[in-house]
């Protein structure tokens, strides 16, 4: 997790200390300790979900705010997961504080509210359910996803409601409340917007037959087009309604882009054949801090390190290369074998051409395999001055990470390269 990540989470937890304090000197006296605490936590949750919300929109002011957008994905996971568990202590202890300081059936005191609160609830727990089963399509998920959006309205107008009962929206409570609920509801305007327009025009120009997939060239409908893209960066496809990330392998500020699909799941599978010359598709982007280059003028060596589709950032170093590399690279790709490999032949091109390059291949189907063992003796037989790029599945990365836990952590630079399953940070 980067340090912008850190420090605005910092923020954000500076932010629920108000919120708690607020509630300790303005609810509490008044209502009671369990009221209090119920109110807290349905306040602290309310929060969290207005962040999520922002962490979730795809536009450029989010990495300058917070940092890489696979960084900030994962403290939107990690916000998400908590959120369960103080939505949970909010549910049980309201009902507690209603009969206990008020003698009420939490029922007929909230009234409409507790029907709202109820239904919020379920649309946030469902949302947050599917998201963790990974056997759900992408497609699929990214469509019940959206629920989220609903659960926030749904929860602001029960915080509206509710809150009206023991507080003023005038007080320093009332007034935190409304910052979030206005950073929610704006996020949540974006994310509509870019779903229903977003993204800039791009067609179709040609389809390329890659091993196991195929690379797709994308040319600007007119004048605009994306900013200038670094090696390694990832962009947003959206096509048939449905959007995807997808990291570009062309060469960096390209005017034709392209990016590499694989049959990972429904939409891929589908997009392979359906995406044809001539389609319009709408490009958000370029996102992301994992910029392997060969042009920076360094001598220091580097390590590339590749798992199955985790090639393509490297392909779109490759593709920017103009020559002037000074320092060694060695590109060590783990596949089954080279059909398993998009863009084989490239790769063995380069590396016969380019006098900085070599290519070591670790193929299962012929006895290699890039284990704990293996990856120890590439360590050992490197420069003390390396610097590591891994994009892979999380477990071929985490055995790379493990065994190089004694460099300084700037010189291993890791892609999340897993968008729904539990991400892991250096």
């Amino acid at each position: 997790m980067s340090d912008k990540v850190r420090w605005n989470l910092v923020a954000l937890g500076g932010l629920s200390l108000g919120l708690t304090a607020s509630v300790l000197f303005l609810a509490v006296p008044t209502s009671g300790w369990l009221t209090g605490l119920a109110f807290l936590a349905g306040a602290i949750a309310y929060a969290m979900m207005a962040a999520n919300l922002f962490l979730a929109i795809r536009r450029p002011v989010l990495e300058k705010l917070l940092g890489p957008l696979d960084r900030v994905y994962v403290a939107h996971r990690v916000i998400g997961t908590g959120l369960v568990g103080v939505l949970l202590l909010h549910l049980v202890i309201t009902p507690i504080a209603s009969a206990v300081e008020h003698g009420e059936n939490v029922l007929n005191s909230l009234g409409v509210a507790a029907v709202l609160g109820a239904l919020g609830t379920l649309l946030l727990l469902a949302s947050i359910a599917l998201s963790i089963n990974t056997k759900v399509p992408y497609d699929r998920w990214l469509r019940v996803h959206l629920a989220t959006g609903a659960a926030f309205l749904v929860w602001t107008a029960y915080i509206l409601i509710a809150a009206s009962r023991w507080l003023s929206l005038t007080t320093p409570l009332g007034c935190l409340l409304i910052l979030f609920a206005l950073l929610g509801l704006a996020s949540l305007a974006v994310r509509v917007w870019d779903r229903a327009r977003g993204g800039i025009p791009y067609t179709v120009v040609e389809t390329l037959g890659r091993e196991r997939g195929r690379e797709i060239v994308l040319h600007p409908d007119g004048a605009r087009r994306i900013t200038r893209h670094r090696p390694g960066q990832f962009m947003f496809l959206t096509a048939n309604a449905e959007t995807h990330p997808f990291t570009l392998t062309s060469a960096a500020g390209a005017d034709d882009l392209r990016v590499l699909i694989r049959p990972s799941g429904d939409w891929s599978r589908h997009a392979q054949t359906r995406l044809t010359v001539g389609d319009r598709v709408r490009v958000d982007g370029p996102f992301g801090a994992f910029t392997p280059s060969v042009n920076a003028g360094t001598a220091a060596p580097q390590v590339w390190i590749a798992g199955g589709a985790g090639i393509t950032p490297f392909l779109s170093a490759l593709r920017s290369a103009n020559g002037m590399q000074q320092g060694q690279v060695e590109l060590v790709v783990a596949a089954r074998d080279a059909t398993d490999v998009p863009c084989w032949e490239e790769l063995s091109t380069s590396a016969a051409t380019k006098p900085w390059l070599t290519l070591t291949p670790t193929f299962s189907a012929l006895g290699g395999r890039l284990d704990s063992e293996a990856v120890s003796r590439l360590v050992a037989r490197q420069p003390e001055d390396a610097e590591w790029y891994l994009c892979g599945p999380a477990g071929l990365t985490d055995i790379v990470v493990r065994a190089l836990d004694r460099l300084p952590a700037a010189r291993v630079h890791r892609e999340l390269y897993e968008w729904r399953t539990p991400m892991r940070s250096r």
